[in-house]
């Protein structure tokens, strides 16, 4: 009689755990919930009628969003940033798009992954070298992402090319003004990857470590003794 009882208190859970997941499987094929990678997706579908920068625009509705995907480069003072806003507005102004939401940002932004039809906007401008893969850890984009920025890095495009690089100088300077910062970043440097030079902003490219210390940077603490 006992393990009958103990038995009910264990199978009686987990029966009500799968018709609760049951439930929420038939609500996401109707539609009700939209999203791919988890419960706190949804999806947004609408018109673009204004483009930001290089990854934000506006939907109809007042609706800001911003790729969840690419990281494009300061508009306008970034290398490539005004064209990265260009290609954006080719890729997806007075068009209809569907949005992936994963969050919202402290700034009311929808933060999602956006799609033309069957054309991947992350995935274009990261893959076509004008913005820097973002959410690669997100399982359903991520490895796409990774892998075209991945491909235009190794083909030089955009962001990766010789515009936005100092040709055999690899030492990067990045200045953070918020912060009140000027660090530099060898090339076996954790973060190196991710930073780009924006020379307007007061970046720069330095030849030796020698001459990024006498221009007032420090060299940053990701970089291995």
């Amino acid at each position: 009689m006992t393990n009958k009882l103990v038995d009910k208190r264990i199978v009686l859970p987990i029966l009500i755990v799968s018709l609760f997941l049951n439930f929420l499987l038939v609500l996401r094929e109707l539609g009700v919930l939209g999203g791919l990678g988890g419960l706190g997706e949804e999806k947004l579908a609408g018109r673009v009628v204004r483009v930001i920068d290089g990854d934000t625009f506006d939907l109809e509705g007042e609706v800001r969003v911003r790729l969840a995907g690419a990281e494009a480069p300061e508009y306008p003072e970034g290398c490539l940033g005004t064209k990265t806003k260009e290609r954006l507005e080719e890729l997806v102004l007075g068009k209809e798009v569907t949005v992936e939401v994963i969050e919202e940002d402290n700034f009311g932004r929808q933060i999602g992954f956006v799609k033309v039809d069957e054309v991947f906007v992350d995935k274009v401008l990261v893959e076509e070298g004008l913005a820097r893969a973002a959410s690669g850890e997100n399982p359903s984009f991520g490895a796409a992402l990774l892998a075209a920025e991945d491909s235009a890095r190794q083909a030089k495009r955009g962001i990766w090319s010789s515009l936005c690089m100092k040709e055999g100088c690899l030492i990067k300077g990045n200045v953070r003004r918020d912060r009140g910062t000027k660090v530099y970043h060898l090339s076996d440097c954790y973060n190196y990857e991710k930073i780009v030079v924006n020379e307007r902003g007061g970046d720069q490219w330095f030849c030796s470590e020698e001459e990024a210390k006498k221009a007032g940077f420090r060299k940053s603490e990701d970089c291995p003794e």
